[in-house]
């Protein structure tokens, strides 16, 4: 049996951030104070850990620690540590991600592993600051962990054998006295876990079970792993939840796959996370021994894995499941040694538990930063869907100047009853006197009825146009982009499935489906009901402006003269809609005989130019008012399907950020 002890000053980690002066040693006390044994507990909650001698000679094997940070310990709040992660805590399970935009993936993977680090180790450490420190064998298929277990605690707890992966339900031993720190829901607390005696069997997996043997060490637990090369996905995911819910890591491979991917995969990750690491290269042959070691050291040392003891387990015989006394007795006494020296256990639970607080300083901005994108995201389809129904309704008011609606039927509908002798009338005051004349009233009516009919329908024509162009710019604007397009497959998805079960609802009691139910809520174009809300909006908008030249007449009424004041809205609505919007309220005409502009210049003969301009602008801003409303109900549409996909707090980056600067304060 080989041994190799390596500290960190002969090969510091590269990757992992280099403390030095009172900044190293504060952010080491603050871990070391926090999981001091329970007699080194200050009044106060914190801790104080005791300092390294000067003059004391440092183990031969004892794992790597700076001077630096033995060199002080300065007491820390560990309430206030708990209450800081608690928050973090909070503040990550609370982040919302509801976009899949690039990288939403990982970031979920990574809020993910960020509750379960917080959940199955910092929270228990800091809570349990004497619990027993907890070992995880983790290493390749084959590289005999369940038979090192077993040897180590001196009888079978852990089943051995040909068949692979071996173990697929985990297995912590530990001495009797330390069973109730594991038994309790503080260590992995959503893991469910069931006490066994003797020979721990194949189970259900992500059982864990518990082991108590005498043979094992008080103060040290030992967790065997599944296989981190297990082609069960299950067992690799357990075996890194494992691994970051653990103290120290005691990574086990075997000569003849120690060069595999995802051996370096997962030194990599623990020299990522800064953990106290010990390595182990089991079935070595005797005959290669020295060319195999050497070669597994330099690799290690080429990849930045500053394991502080290396162990060389040769090929060798297995009695009942369990190694010789002598190859795995310097494993087992250095496990001893690391629960019974405080210093070497203050300095593996400072690695660790810095480690992991350091990862966070990175991981949380990063995590923060995603949750801006999303937040961004929203923003911007938001403000894209309101851009276009504002030119929308821009465009609206522009169509209902410079006599745009005044073409076609609506011309020739105004030129008819302009023409006739009926409007004149009315504005001069007039009433048939004899009731007995009705062709001629009849015709009347049905020229105002043409024209309002005509009127109606070109703004209810102009509204729904303008309406489908924003509908169509917003979803074109959408699917050029992965989210919004996920977001409209989505609602059309869930559109067809309303469809469907309304057809079979009505397929099974015989009603047979409306006309125009396939265009229902569908987001490339204006709602199916639009046209007749338009024509209600108009109706109401007509009789307010009935309501408006009412006022003015009574005002205006001299001598007892009275005015019809259904000829004088209509002619108010022509003078409206014929007004140049770039010409300052000054009206022109449309045509060679100037038509339009006769509506202007009746409507300022009768109340006066100023009244006139007044009653327009009144006119055409109530419109606009009644329109806006319509297109925001549109326009609501997509604010729904941003809204279905989720809550989206928009200072939630803002307290993930704030969240770890408390938990660095705390530190």
């Amino acid at each position: 049996m080989e041994r190799k002890g390596v500290t960190a000053e002969e090969s510091p980690s590269p990757g992992i951030e280099q403390r030095n002066g009172a900044d190293a040693a504060g952010a080491a006390d603050m871990v070391n104070s926090m999981t001091a044994p329970e007699g080194q507990m200050g009044s106060s909650g914190g801790a104080t850990a005791p300092p390294h001698s000067a003059g004391s000679p440092r183990a031969e094997n004892e794992p790597g620690v700076s001077g630096s940070r033995q060199q002080s310990r300065v007491r820390v709040d560990a309430r206030l540590l708990e209450a800081t992660l608690l928050n973090l805590r909070k503040r990550v399970a609370a982040i919302p991600l509801v976009f899949d935009i690039p990288g939403a993936g990982e970031a979920s993977a990574e809020r993910a592993k960020l509750l379960s680090q917080i959940d199955d180790y910092l929270l228990p450490r800091v809570r349990q600051s004497a619990a027993p420190i907890l070992v995880a064998l983790v290493g390749s298929t084959g590289a005999g962990k369940s038979t090192l277990v077993n040897s180590i605690v001196g009888t079978q707890v852990s089943l051995t054998g040909v068949r692979r992966p071996t173990t697929n339900s985990p297995v912590l031993a530990c001495h009797p006295d330390d069973i109730g720190w594991f038994a309790e829901n503080m260590f992995l607390p959503t893991l469910p876990r069931v006490r066994q005696e003797g020979l721990a069997m194949p189970g259900r997996d992500g059982l864990l079970v518990l082991a108590a043997c005498e043979g094992m060490t008080k103060g040290v637990a030992l967790l065997d792993t599944p296989d981190i090369d297990s082609v069960v996905r299950a067992h690799h995911e357990f075996a890194y939840q494992f691994l970051d819910a653990s103290d120290l890591w005691l990574f086990m491979t075997s000569a003849n796959r120690y060069a595999d991917a995802p051996v370096w995969e997962i030194l990599q990750h623990a020299r990522e996370r800064g953990a106290a690491l010990g390595v182990v290269l089991s079935r070595v042959p005797p005959s290669h021994r020295a060319e195999l070691v050497a070669h597994f050291n330099a690799m290690l040392d080429a990849n930045g894995i500053t394991a502080g003891d290396r162990f060389v387990i040769p090929e060798t015989g297995v009695v009942d499941s369990m190694l010789p006394a002598d190859v795995f007795a310097p494993i087992r006494d250095w496990l001893a040694e690391t629960a019974q020296r405080s210093d070497r256990r203050v300095a593996v639970l400072s690695q660790t538990m810095a480690g992991v607080l350091d990862t966070f300083k990175a991981r949380v901005p990063r995590l923060a930063a995603h949750v801006d994108a999303q937040v961004v995201l929203r923003t911007r389809l938001r403000l894209d869907a309101e851009a276009a129904y504002s030119a929308a309704l821009t465009e609206f008011d522009s169509g209902t100047r410079g006599a745009r609606l005044l073409r076609g039927e609506v011309l020739a509908r105004w030129q008819d009853y302009a023409a006739s002798g009926d409007l004149g009338a009315a504005l001069r005051g007039k009433r048939p006197a004899r009731k007995g004349r009705r062709a001629r009233r009849g015709t009347g009516v049905t020229r105002v009825g043409a024209l309002d009919g005509a009127l109606r329908t070109a703004l209810q024509g102009l509204v729904v146009s303008v309406a489908d162009r924003a509908a169509e710019q917003v979803s074109r604007g959408w699917r050029a982009d992965s989210a919004g397009a996920a977001l409209l497959a989505e609602s059309e998805a869930s559109r067809a499935r309303g469809e469907r079960a309304k057809r079979e609802f009505e397929s099974a009691f015989g009603t047979p489906p409306p006309a125009g139910a396939s265009r229902e809520s569908a987001l490339d174009r204006s709602s199916p009901d639009l046209a007749p809300r338009v024509t209600r909006a108009v109706s109401a908008w007509q009789d307010q402006l009935m309501r408006l030249v009412q006022a003015e007449n009574l005002a205006k009424r001299i001598g007892g003269a009275t005015y019809d004041i259904e000829p004088l809205s209509m002619v108010t609505l022509v003078a409206m809609l014929g007004e140049d919007g770039d010409a300052q309220g000054k009206d022109k005409g449309n045509g060679e005989d100037g038509v339009i502009a006769i509506a202007a210049e009746l409507l300022a003969s009768v109340f006066g130019a100023f009244e006139s301009r007044n009653l327009i602008d009144k006119a055409r801003a109530d419109l606009t008012d009644r329109i806006r409303l319509l297109l925001d109900e549109e326009l609501l549409r997509f604010i729904e399907v941003l809204d279905g996909a989720g809550p989206l707090d928009p200072v939630a980056a803002v307290r993930l950020y704030q969240a770890e600067y408390s938990l660095e304060a705390a530190r």
